[in-house]
């Protein structure tokens, strides 16, 4: 069976299909991905760098003395020249003349002084009730690039400007809290991971202690789970830029949990996730 010859496509604005065919570029192959990868990764190693210190270490900025007195501390901008002035063993900030720049660590540092020495009247420190535990505020949304890390991060940070301690726990992947703390992690066992898996771990072993009263199968306990058993939240807190925040870090590897801990709830519908972290935070207040 034979059939027609196909027809000549028609001229588009005087443009000849095979003429201009001839000239387009040779199709892009994964080296050539790979190497615009490649410059991608130095050009935001570039602008992550601008933001360092010269050691290479994130810091947060200075602040200035109107700064201090009229967000962080009660008092009058002249009142804190005098008090510096007698007392040269606290911190002078940088700068000449009035115009004083403070670390945050030099204003924890005057916070305490102050606490100690300044008016009965004021509050110098955080306030947190005797006996009560620390809050606990979670971040979380279904929806990716709403802004779940930009505003842990700013509650993060500004808690720690009003000076209190802080322990933030990245559970994304992506790790952007970690690069935005100036954390580094190698695995996901230097993550939240392990927490979750010793405490599902300790509800398998309690799960297994009725099975094995009742003459049923019990639940097994691999090797990851054991080896969870031995980790301590302590052993995962790192430091951070900032003096008085701590960081329970995230990176890629953390994704595998979301294909793990489906597994788990299927063989125990019992364990109550959302209270994996709990007794751990309970360790580390």
């Amino acid at each position: 069976m034979t059939f027609p010859p196909k027809p000549q496509l028609p001229p588009y604005a005087k443009i000849d299909p095979q003429k201009a065919a001839a000239k387009l570029a040779q199709p892009i192959d994964t080296a050539r991905f790979a190497k615009a990868a490649n410059f991608a990764a130095k050009g935001r190693d570039d602008l992550a760098r601008r933001g360092y210190a010269p050691d290479g270490k994130k810091r947060p900025r200075r602040f200035s003395t109107w700064e201090v007195c009229r967000y962080v501390l009660p008092v009058a901008p002249a009142h804190l020249r005098r008090v510096l002035k007698a007392h040269p063993e606290l911190p002078q900030g940088t700068g000449d003349g009035g115009a004083k720049w403070y670390s945050l660590e030099e204003i924890l540092t005057l916070r305490e002084h102050f606490a100690e020495e300044g008016a009965p009247n004021r509050q110098y420190l955080p306030w947190r009730p005797k006996g009560l535990p620390a809050k606990v505020v979670a971040v979380a949304n279904f929806k990716g690039g709403v802004g779940k890390t930009g505003t842990a991060a700013h509650l993060a940070m500004s808690a720690a400007l009003d000076g209190y301690k802080v322990l933030v726990i990245a559970l994304d992947p992506l790790g952007s809290m970690t690069s935005i703390m100036g954390g580094a992690v190698s695995d996901e066992w230097q993550t939240a991971f392990p927490l979750i898996a010793r405490d599902y771990a300790h509800h398998v072993m309690d799960e297994n202690l009725v099975r094995k009263a009742a003459g049923n199968t019990e639940l097994p306990l691999d090797e990851t789970l054991r080896e969870a058993l031995t980790v301590s939240p302590r052993n995962l807190i790192q430091k951070t830029n900032w003096p008085n925040i701590d960081l329970i870090d995230a990176q890629l590897n953390l994704y595998w949990a979301e294909f793990q801990v489906p597994v788990w709830r299927m063989q125990l519908n019992s364990w109550p996730l959302r209270d994996a972290l709990e007794p751990d935070l309970k360790l580390v207040e």
